[in-house]
């Protein structure tokens, strides 16, 4: 049994230790290593994929959440044979939670992974047949990732979130309207943030506490309305990551779904991003203003049972 380790040297937690702890562990279970490679600049993770998972039995990244967001799209365009396995060691560490392994301590990680591995299955979301891994979101709050430099996620951590949170709060939100179709139902409604999402969280925080990340399902967030009290609580809720999603019914629209469109009559988007910062796959332009989410390939993965 084979096992390659593609590894992101500019993650925030990323360490040499930690790449060496995760090959000792792997070859103390039994893993012969193939290889380790480096992911070299933004989007390397995808070619440097192709080329091992045809010849390893596991394949492990060691990174952050966007690494994860191209080790998917990798796999949405081949047919997968390695089993996969993510360590976080970047700055929010959502895939961390929806791997059921710890966010903050990559050694603690890896021993659990080693010893309590089991193969499952994973889902990821297209948006226009695009991958977006775990989560996709258009509106108020959604620029935020992409705002965040590598240097201050480095020299502030989680903090640099906040810090860079501060000046889009302090505005009032955008409001946008669309018509969405899922489950049956076709709506038309106005609403100032979206979150589309198979993770338990994002930004860092729990959303939902009872997500399950291999149902074949979504979950859809839509945030109508705020005001400066409701603003002033959920940033509360953010810093102490005691956000619950349900608190928050009466002013949005909560449910499941494994298919949806979103049709812009009028005003698009100003700010439309997919997970961890990156620039989102779908063009949002007068042309093309409808957004397709439909589930993609379900990821043959190493994870503990929760």
């Amino acid at each position: 049994m084979k096992f390659s380790v593609i590894y992101n040297p500019i993650a925030t937690k990323f360490s040499q230790h930690a790449l060496d702890h995760l090959v000792y562990r792997f070859i103390e279970k039994g893993y012969s290593l193939h290889s380790v490679s480096k992911s070299e600049y933004a989007g390397h993770v995808p070619s440097l994929l192709r080329t091992l998972d045809p010849v390893s039995d596991l394949l492990i990244t060691l990174g952050g959440d966007g690494t994860v967001n191209e080790a998917a799209a990798a796999y949405q365009e081949i047919d997968q044979h390695a089993l996969y396995a993510h360590i976080s060691t970047g700055t929010t560490n959502d895939m961390a939670n929806n791997f059921n392994l710890d966010r903050k301590d990559p050694i603690a990680a890896i021993d659990k992974l080693a010893a309590m591995g089991e193969p499952t299955t994973m889902d990821t979301i297209l948006v226009n047949g695009e991958s977006v891994c775990y989560v996709s979101a258009f509106g108020y709050v959604a620029p935020i990732p992409f705002l965040v430099g590598t240097e201050m996620k480095k020299k502030l951590g989680h903090a640099a979130y906040v810090v860079s949170a501060l000046p889009i709060l302090a505005r009032p939100p955008e409001k946008l309207t669309f018509t969405y179709t899922a489950n049956g139902v076709t709506k038309e409604t106005t609403a100032c943030l979206a979150l589309i999402t198979t993770s338990k969280g994002m930004g860092g925080i729990n959303l939902y506490t009872d997500s399950d990340q291999n149902d074949g399902k979504f979950e859809v967030f839509f945030l109508h309305k705020l005001n400066p009290r409701l603003v002033a609580e959920i940033f509360r809720h953010y810093l102490t990551d005691t956000i619950d999603i349900k608190k928050y019914t009466k002013y949005s629209t909560c449910f499941s779904t494994n298919e949806m469109i979103i049709r812009f009559p009028g005003k698009l988007p100003r700010h439309a991003v997919d997970n961890d910062g990156n620039r989102a796959g779908f063009d949002l332009t007068p042309q093309n203003n409808t957004l397709h989410y439909t589930m993609g390939k379900k990821i043959r993965v190493l994870m503990p049972k929760q």
